[in-house]
Parts: structure tokens; sequence; C-alpha cells
């Protein structure tokens, strides 16, 4: 083999490849918003707010934000949808239909599975820092913000963080001392997040966006070859295959079911029909104790507090998510027609008025949240409720999240409260009516 005659070919392809990269990370910061959802994990986690499609531009101007759990993130079945088949950034969430209705600039710093603490603190501070960190981006504060509260889990959530970041370094008689707290989310929380790491990180790795995102894309590439489906296949296969929404047919019970009577106490009626929900739902947080709930509405005020004063220039408003069993006129044992099989739970009519009073008592808390504090407060339940009585608003698989049409309904209560006049909206009502 003649060296120097391959050699000019090698520098010229190697020339090429290097040119190819620079010229990659000179145009890639302005294309962010147009990767498709499936490759939006091959992008740095400290810009994922910017991979969003529901801006005019990959950074947002006088934008809206919104914080929370994973109905902030807009999970459910339709973004489970659109990821499985798109090669597109579609809508799929709040912060899309928000954008498309007002034409205005909606991003979320929302992520499934946080509580208050991680939600409202760590990891929007977090993600606008490490965005701001970087060469090629300048993301101001939010003109405002959208705090989610999500009935079915966010209480228990704030007590396992507790748990996890209060217990092991902080007296927990001393929690209610809300200087005390604030200290502990100014040193623990705020400055913790993994995310931190990429915002101290000053080095050239860390600007070449372009480069890692094409090798993690070409990483997936291979390991995909060699497995038989992706951990998206995986788990979207483990959900359709458990049990789904479906209507109850009392002239043609299915014998099982009967033998099985536990599965049919959450029975909705919709549109004049009966629906089983499974018995995953998310119910109104019916098995914590009231003072573990004063517990757990603390952590989400003094969040929102510590929030407030990180982002002093923006307006705060705050919307309670019902939980799926709270979204829906559940049947008594009489109504649902079980009643004559014989055999159902003793508990089952009193466990339908315990969801009723715990979902009254968690949002009328938060409610008093907001008016103390003078931010804005929806009672989306209410809304959401409204469009129960015909329509099915939850996935048929993902029953713990809204559906398209779900996701709707709440944007379109959003808006109704917050962005139709000029005026900040304090004084909201909790309201449990069908």
């Amino acid at each position: 083999m003649n060296f120097r005659k391959i050699a000019p070919n090698f520098i010229l392809m190697l020339g090429t490849f290097v040119f190819c990269l620079l010229l990659g990370e000179l145009l890639f910061p302005f294309f962010l918003a147009k990767i498709p959802l499936k490759f939006h994990g091959y992008v740095d986690r400290g810009l994922l707010a910017l991979v969003q499609s529901s801006k005019k531009s990959v950074i947002p101007k006088n934008y809206n934000a919104i914080f929370g759990d994973s109905y902030a993130a807009g999970l459910g079945e339709w973004l489970n949808k659109e990821r499985a088949n798109s090669y597109f950034n579609p809508d799929y969430g709040p912060a899309h239909v928000l954008h498309n209705k007002l034409g205005k600039d909606v991003v979320s710093f929302g992520s499934g599975g946080t509580g208050s603490i991680e939600g409202l603190v760590s990891l929007p501070i977090a993600q606008l820092e490490a965005i701001n960190s970087y060469l090629a981006f300048n993301l101001d504060k939010p003109k405002q913000i959208l705090a989610f509260f999500f009935e079915g889990n966010d209480i228990e959530d704030n007590l396992r963080d507790l748990d996890r970041f209060f217990k092991p370094k902080y007296d927990m008689s001393k929690v209610y001392e809300k200087e005390y707290f604030q200290e502990f989310l100014k040193n623990e929380i705020a400055k913790n997040h993994p995310l931190t790491e990429i915002t101290e990180n000053a080095t050239i790795y860390k600007n070449l966006i372009f480069s890692k995102f094409l090798g993690r894309g070409v990483l997936d590439l291979f390991s995909g070859i060699l497995s038989e489906e992706n951990s998206y296949e995986r788990e979207w296969k483990i959900l359709t295959e458990k049990e789904k929404l479906y209507q109850l047919d009392l002239n043609n019970i299915k014998p099982d079911l009967l033998a099985d009577r536990h599965k049919l106490i959450n029975i909705a009626l919709v549109d004049n029909k009966k629906w089983v929900f499974n018995n995953r739902n998310m119910g109104a947080q019916t098995h914590i104790s009231g003072e573990k709930i004063r517990l757990g509405t603390y952590v989400f005020e003094q969040s929102l507090m510590f929030m407030h004063k990180y982002f002093s220039d923006s307006n705060i408003n705050i919307v309670y998510l019902p939980s799926t069993l709270s979204s829906y006129r559940l049947l008594t044992a009489e109504e649902s027609g079980l009643k004559k099989f014989g055999g159902i739970r003793t508990d089952y009519n009193l466990r339908l008025l315990t969801i009723r009073q715990r979902s009254e008592f968690i949002c009328n808390q938060i409610e008093r949240i907001a008016k103390k504090n003078k931010f804005g407060f929806l009672d989306a339940g209410k809304y959401i409720r409204r469009k129960t009585k015909t329509e099915i608003l939850h996935g048929s698989i993902d029953q713990d999240h809204f559906n398209k049409k779900g996701y709707t309904v709440l944007s379109e209560a959003i808006i109704e409260t917050f962005f139709s006049n000029d005026e900040q909206v304090y004084h909201g009502k909790c309201e449990y009516a069908f």
C-alpha cells in the first residue's frame, strides 16, 4: 500500500468531515425546534426546553412557562402515538394547544414523576441556567408561569421528596419553620440538580451540541440494530397489555369479572354509558392522613415561594388538576347495577364519598395558598367534569393522563381564566359538581 498516494485523499476526507461538523455546529442551534420528536433524546438534557415546537423560534420571547410533573410535560396517549410514528416535531400537550390558540410562545419545564420540590424549584431553575450557560443561547425568564398541581400524586411525591432530600440532613421538628425550609431549598435543592454540572462545565466539548447529537444518534443506531426493540417500544408494549378502559354491559358480564369483583369499583357514567376504569387510576390521595396532606401542601407552598423569589418578575398562576377518579361521575353500587350480583365491597359507596371529600379538601388547601399569596388560581376540575358528562378525557390505555381532548379542555380553561383579559385573576374557587 502506497501511503503517499492515499494520504491526500485521507486528509481531504478528514477535512471535509471536520468542515461539515463545524458547519453543523454553526447552524444546528437555529434548527433545534425542527428536530423530529423521535430524536429529542439525542439532544443535551439542558436544551430540551428549546427543542419544543410550541414557540415561534428556538429562543422564545415574552413566553409563558409551565412547571410541574407529567401533566405539565404533556405525557399521555397523545404523546405516545406521536412519538411512535412521527419524524416531525408535532403537537402533543398543553404547551402546544396554548401556543396554537393564543399565538404566544409557551415552554414546558415539566417532567414526569416530579413533586413540587423538583417540579417547581430545581428542574426549571436548572434548565434555565443550563441553557444560558451555552455560548449559543440566552433565554430570559418567563413572563408568566403556570404552576400545575396534580391532585392524584403531588402530595405523595412531596412526602417522598422530604424523605429523600430533607430528612437525611435536616431536622423534621423544624420543617414548618419557613426560613429553615427556605434554606433547605436554597442549599440542597436549587444548587444540586444534575443539570448543574452542565452549567458549571465550561469546556469546548460542552458547546459542541451538534457533534454530541450526531454521536448519540450513531450509538443508538448500532444499539438498536443489536436489540429487537428500543426502550420506548418495550414500555409502550407493556402499557398496551394492561387493562384498558371498557364499557360495562351488565347483560353480558363475564363470569371472571364477577369472580373478581374488586376490579369493578371505578364505574363512571359518560354519555349515559357505564365505563370501567382500572384500579391503577389515581384518586384524591384517600390513603393519606389529613396531617400528611397539610405537610404535602406546605411543601408545595414553600416551593412556590422559593420559585416566586427566583422568578420575581413573572406572574404566577396555579392550575389545580383533578385526579382521574375525581374527573368523572362515579356510580354507586346501586347505580352501577352491580349490587344485584352480590359480593361487592362493603365500603363501595363510602369509598366514592371519600374520593369526593378528599378532592374538595385538597383543592381548598391549594386555593387558600393562592389567595394568601395573591397568585392566580384555576380549579381545572370544574371544567373537566362539565365535559366528562359526555366525553372521555383520559386515555383508553394510559388512563392516568389526559388524551388529546383532555389537554384541549384543560388549555381552554387556562385561556378563559388567565388570558381573557389583562388583569391577573386572584380569586378562583374550587367547585366539585357535575
